[in-house]
């Protein structure tokens, strides 16, 4: 009676194997998985180099980015420096658009009295 899926060998199933046939089947079987071994190992090694140039590669393109993020970011800062004092500049530019029309506008009002007044000295 042998356990569960098994069967019990019987003493003739072994009779036609040798010993030095049934060390060599070991020692094939051996073999194969020593080789089915190293080759799964080198290829996971070659796949851990691919991913680690991966890493690396990303790596590099991260710190591209960082230091282009940087400049960008040094370009922002001067570019409001020079919108806040272009607006300065147009601000003043517009107080004196201001002040020199009010003087205008006042020349204007001088010249009509001069126009006025001269106009009645000569009759």
């Amino acid at each position: 009676e042998g356990g569960r899926g098994r069967r019990a060998a019987s003493p003739g199933s072994q009779a036609g194997l040798s010993g030095a046939g049934f060390q060599e089947q070991i020692e094939y079987g051996c073999k194969i998985l020593q080789e089915s071994c190293f080759s799964k190992a080198t290829e996971k090694e070659k796949e851990l180099a691919s991913l680690r140039e991966d890493v690396e590669g990303l790596r590099r393109q991260g710190e591209g980015l960082r230091e282009k993020n940087q400049a960008l970011d040094a370009e922002l800062a001067e570019s409001k420096r020079r919108n806040a004092t272009q607006l300065e500049e147009n601000r003043q530019a517009a107080q004196m658009v201001m002040q020199l029309r009010g003087q205008v506008s006042k020349l204007g009002r001088f010249r009509h009295l001069l126009e006025g007044a001269v106009v009645e000295g000569d009759y």
